[in-house]
């Protein structure tokens, strides 16, 4: 990860007056890894950049840093690879998209944020989805929107596929986050 990730994390830690022992105790991620990716001397994968982003209560593009130039930054984790599309805000919720490549081993997600959920579209290939232990088989053109506020897996049939992944935060989950 560069510079930009580094500053996004301490940014949002900051701003929420989080010490790196709070922010390691509500994420699960030790204090030590999360001091080097605030100080750019260690890149995070898409499990790490969830845990944090769900502590700090934030969506997860505002932790994704940019890739620099005209390429589009890419994050990834066990099985999915993706890349932000869009971000834009509707009715209070805040809405992500993201192009993913999903390979065959099985991503397990915790819990993203209360009242988070997920939307993915398949464009190539087949998956498996959703809550665990209640995935779905979807093939192209199948959507499926699940909360992603419970532990839920990802995972390509039969070989790789292509989805469209949106993130929809609820801006009413967040204040009542707050209000704890």
């Amino acid at each position: 990860m560069d510079d930009t990730f580094a500053l996004r994390l301490r940014h949002a830690r900051d701003e929420r007056g989080l010490s790196l022992s709070e922010l390691a105790r509500r994420s699960r991620i030790g204090k030590g890894t999360i001091s080097e990716l605030e100080n750019g001397r260690r890149g995070a994968r898409l499990d790490t950049l969830f845990a944090l982003s769900t502590a700090l209560e934030v969506p997860l593009g505002e932790l994704i840093p940019s890739a620099g130039g005209d390429e589009p930054p890419v994050v990834a984790g066990d099985s999915v690879i993706a890349t932000p599309l869009a971000t834009w805000r509707s009715g209070g919720e805040t809405i992500e998209a993201y192009r993913a490549s999903v390979t065959t081993t099985t991503q397990h997600s915790e819990a993203h944020g209360a009242g988070v959920d997920e939307t993915v579209t398949v464009i190539r290939g087949r998956v498996a989805l959703g809550p665990e232990p209640l995935e779905r088989e979807l093939g192209p053109g199948d959507s499926l929107r699940y909360p992603g506020d419970v532990p839920h897996v990802f995972t390509a049939l039969g070989g790789e596929a292509e989805v469209i992944l949106l993130m929809h935060y609820p801006a009413s989950a967040r204040r009542e986050r707050h209000a704890q």
